[in-house]
């Protein structure tokens, strides 16, 4: 009975792996979005349950396949999946440095002989130093959305993985080295945790997938969809957030700002060079702003930046900067070269504004004398 229970165990793990790996492979067909990363999943999945039918059969099956073939497999399974990550958070990764580790890998697997307990040290030393990596990128990923603490509690079960692949490495180069298809309690334990941690690398990775699908749909109700700048109501529910500041001594400023002679630009360069150009000042304006400072399309051609913590010559000193950039730089548009301006009104929250309106109407009001006056100035 004790000599089925450790293969009773490597077959429930391969089965897990399997199935997890179909699941990838099936999601990777439904989520556009993380089709690269799920397909890396599937791989790896397969990979992994490749790996331990490979380890389960030494001594009965070619040595090569057995030992050096498991073994890399598995640090391969790892190393895809440290891809994943950063492509699950819309982020690219260089390939190079998990390719040459990799490869490093292979040279020593290779080099070590079959049956040593060095090839078991490289893989777990591998695959661990590989997990550690992944959770420490999941966490600076994740803290950009979410604060330090709860990004550290997201990106935690990785952590755990990680500390298991490494107490694992600390056992073996105590001498504690056991084969799959042993029945002793510490194999026992080992294919429980492996189960475990399989479990717990597909729920966390998954959970992941399902993060970023909640931030796309986040950035698409907040995101006006031509020029990615915010749209009037998420800019609106930023504002107020800032009025409601007010009292405790922090100010802000709002620039409004208008293009100018946008109906020409439309007529002469029709409704796709219009939308250009309208893409063209947010990129322009973007470049001249703190990270603190948002940029939101109000409608039409009509813009609003919110300067946080800005007094009247710091939000004044902000418009003219966005005013000369823009003026500096034209738009390029299907060879021909636009000259673009526009026209800043600008307005300082004050302790007798009831409510953000306001501020708003006072910077809407600062902007039309900038049209009357001439236009491509600021005015206040």
């Amino acid at each position: 009975m004790l000599d089925a229970m450790p293969l009773t165990l490597l077959a429930t793990n391969v089965l897990f792996l399997l199935v997890s790996a179909l699941v990838w492979a099936a999601l990777s067909q439904v989520l556009h979005a993380s089709h690269r990363p799920a397909l890396l999943l599937a791989l790896a999945n397969a990979l992994l349950a490749a790996s331990l039918g490979g380890n389960a059969m030494r001594g009965l099956a070619w040595d090569w396949l057995a030992y050096w073939g498991a073994n890399l497999m598995a640090i391969a399974a790892f190393a895809l999946m440290r891809q994943a990550v950063p492509a699950m958070m819309g982020e690219r990764t260089p390939w190079w440095p998990t390719a040459l580790l990799l490869a490093l890998c292979a040279v020593l697997l290779a080099a070590v002989p079959f049956g040593s307990s060095w090839l078991p040290i490289i893989n777990f030393g591998a695959m661990g130093l590989l997990t550690l990596v992944c959770a420490v990128d999941a966490w600076r990923r994740l803290r950009r959305h979410a604060r330090a603490g709860l990004a550290l509690a997201l990106a935690s079960p990785l952590f755990l993985v990680a500390a298991l692949l490494l107490l694992r490495l600390a056992l073996l180069l105590s001498g504690h080295n056991t084969h799959l298809r042993d029945a002793d309690d510490g194999n026992l334990a080992w294919l429980w945790a492996v189960l475990l941690m399989s479990l717990v690398l597909n729920a966390t990775l998954a959970f992941l997938v399902l993060m970023r699908l909640i931030l796309r749909i986040r950035r698409l109700t907040e995101r006006d969809a031509l020029t990615d700048a915010l749209n009037r109501r998420a800019f609106g529910e930023l504002l107020a957030a800032e009025h409601g500041q007010l009292g405790r001594g922090r100010s802000h400023a709002l620039v409004v700002l208008d293009i100018d002679h946008f109906k020409r630009i439309n007529d002469s360069l029709g409704h796709a060079g219009g939308d250009a150009a309208l893409r063209h000042l947010v990129q322009v304006l973007q470049a001249c702003l703190r990270e603190a400072d948002q940029l939101g399309r109000l409608g039409g051609e009509e813009f609003g930046v919110l300067l946080p913590l800005s007094d009247l010559p710091g939000a004044l000193c902000a418009a003219e900067r966005m005013r000369a950039a823009l003026q500096a730089r034209p738009l390029e548009w299907q060879g021909q070269r636009v000259d673009m301006t526009a026209s800043f009104g600008v307005a300082v929250a004050v302790a007798d504004d009831i409510d953000p309106e306001a501020l708003m109407l006072r910077a809407d009001q600062a902007m039309y004398r900038a049209k009357a006056a001439g236009r491509n100035r600021v005015e206040f």
